[in-house]
């Protein structure tokens, strides 16, 4: 990650934090003086704009100010290469890292992350958490669902409600944002096909499954704009209207229409539910305290306050009693938000030798042809 001296005003901007700048540091924004003798803890985030301010509100600065320790907050944009980095070099700088659960697995396998203990967040609190927030070198933080946004300005009287609609361009003509990876556009589009939710990975680890989705994909494969790994992106482009619809995670979007007033839409049917878990990087120097902050994170009232400031839902099911009746109906949990709910299978995608020809045939296909609509970043 390039680290520049002073954070530009515009940057502050786009992160959304003008009212809390003072209370954390970003990459090499500020240099943090020990409080109480103590060195500065790094929480690493992979969020941007209301999700960090909620990370901010929730964990970070009540953490702070009960422990009396100064936390600085690094953004980055997942995957795994800067832990490798820092883990093989010896010379591990962060503490406290939120990951993918996909990731988290992947790490851990490769001896990338620290081990824990689930025992120190109490006996009662295991049978809590939802199933796979409790890994062995980490710990859930949030459920999201990548779900389908649009504006509904930009169609006609008739609006999507289906995931088929996604992929119909003759009743819903226009650019569609996606992700550049394999994970939930197979799935879709098979469930746009009719696979139903409990027979996707099994239809996956098919030949003829696979070649159903890629064709699938085939009918908006002209009409794609790809998404970079950034949360801020769906939304502009649904603001500069260079996409009719597009895959976004939730609570981003949810965040524009509720505080906003913009006007934007969810389609929640097909919802892919995933997960954000806390870990820590192997030969972290404040060890010691990285868990303690995991803990305090994991607290169900913590939990649920995170969830009072953005509408991704706790992984413990106690939390749930704390959040405010106006928010839990927008949690990607709640059963109101009808239509199909897929949980993505992360061990199939990462086990399944199947997995690994799907991820070389996408990115071929990816590349097969030039995109007639492309993101300029700079508009």
């Amino acid at each position: 990650m390039e680290r520049t001296p002073i954070l530009k005003k515009s940057r502050l901007e786009r992160i959304g934090l003008f009212a809390i700048v003072t209370f954390f540091v970003f990459t090499g924004s500020l240099q943090a003086e020990p409080i109480a003798g103590n060195p500065p803890l790094t929480v690493v985030s992979r969020g941007a704009g209301a999700y960090t301010k909620s990370q901010m509100l929730a964990f970070v600065n009540p953490y702070r100010q009960m422990k009396n320790r100064w936390v600085n907050v690094e953004h980055y944009n997942g995957g795994l290469e800067q832990i490798r980095t820092q883990v093989r070099s010896l010379n591990v700088k962060w503490d406290v890292v939120e990951i993918e659960i996909a990731d988290a697995i992947r790490a851990c396998k490769e001896g990338l992350l620290e081990k824990i203990d689930h025992a120190v967040l109490g006996k009662s609190a295991v049978d809590d958490f939802y199933p796979e927030a409790l890994q062995d070198c980490a710990v859930g933080e949030i459920i999201y669902a990548t779900v389908i946004a649009y504006n509904p300005d930009e169609l006609a009287a008739e609006k999507p409600s289906s995931l088929s609609d996604f992929f119909n361009l003759e009743k819903f003509p226009g650019a569609r944002g996606m992700r550049k990876s394999p994970v939930v556009n197979l799935e879709w589009a098979l469930m746009a096909d009719g696979v139903p939710v409990d027979q996707v990975y099994q239809g996956l680890s098919t030949d003829s499954g696979v070649n159903r989705a890629f064709k699938v994909l085939d009918r908006i494969k002209k009409n794609i704009v790809w998404l970079e790994d950034d949360p801020l992106q769906p939304l502009a482009l649904l603001r500069s209207k260079k996409v009719v619809m597009t895959s976004a995670y939730s609570g981003g979007i949810l965040d524009a229409i509720r505080n906003r007033n913009e006007d934007l839409a969810i389609v929640w049917d097909s919802r892919a539910w995933d997960m954000v878990v806390w870990v820590i990087p192997k030969g972290a120097v404040n060890l010691k305290e990285a868990m303690d902050f995991i803990v305090f994170a994991s607290d169900p009232k913590r939990m649920a306050a995170h969830a009072n400031y953005i509408s991704y839902a706790p992984v413990r099911k106690s939390a749930m009693a704390f959040i405010d009746d106006s928010v839990r109906k927008y949690l990607p949990t709640t059963s109101k938000n009808v239509g199909n709910i897929l949980r993505i299978d992360h061990k199939w995608w990462i086990t399944n030798k199947q997995a690994t020809k799907i991820a070389a045939r996408f990115a071929q296909w990816r590349a097969e042809k030039p995109w007639r609509y492309q993101f300029d970043r700079q508009n």
